[in-house]
């Protein structure tokens, strides 16, 4: 069985870039360079109960049939895998026998699973407009 947590936010998982055109040749070599750049797969992690975070591990990402999966990999070795479900609002162990907690920690969602926790980047919160009252009083 595959036990998931629902989250809020959405993880961040594209990068983004300036819109418009590229009018002037040093604009367009600065893109090409910017999308040369290897992207940042370190995640900050807290393993076996520490009490404190780190940027020790990273995060390699793939596909399956079941959706989006991400490797974590620790200092020591060992790895955890997680699926995205339901479009990215939910996460769970690829495995599924693990209970997987979440927490919105400022721009970050903690992911707790057994002793380990990760913190990724977190979409914004979705600002919900304020409700009006509908009989006019």
């Amino acid at each position: 069985m595959m036990r998931a947590a629902c989250l809020s936010p959405l993880f961040l998982l594209a990068a983004c870039s300036g819109g418009g055109d590229a009018q002037a040749g040093s604009s367009s070599a600065a893109k090409v360079e910017a999308a040369a750049e290897p992207e940042d797969t370190s995640v900050a992690c807290a393993l076996a109960g520490a009490k404190t975070f780190g940027r020790t591990c990273t995060r390699e990402l793939s596909r399956d049939d079941v959706g989006e999966v991400w490797i974590v990999r620790h200092p020591d070795g060992g790895f955890r895998r997680f699926v995205l479900i339901d479009g990215g609002t939910r996460i769970a162990t690829a495995d599924g026998d693990k209970e997987v907690a979440t927490e919105r920690i400022g721009g970050e969602l903690e992911v707790r699973v057994e002793g380990d926790r990760y913190r990724f980047p977190a979409a914004p919160e979705a600002t919900i407009p304020p409700k009006t009252n509908a009989s006019g009083s």
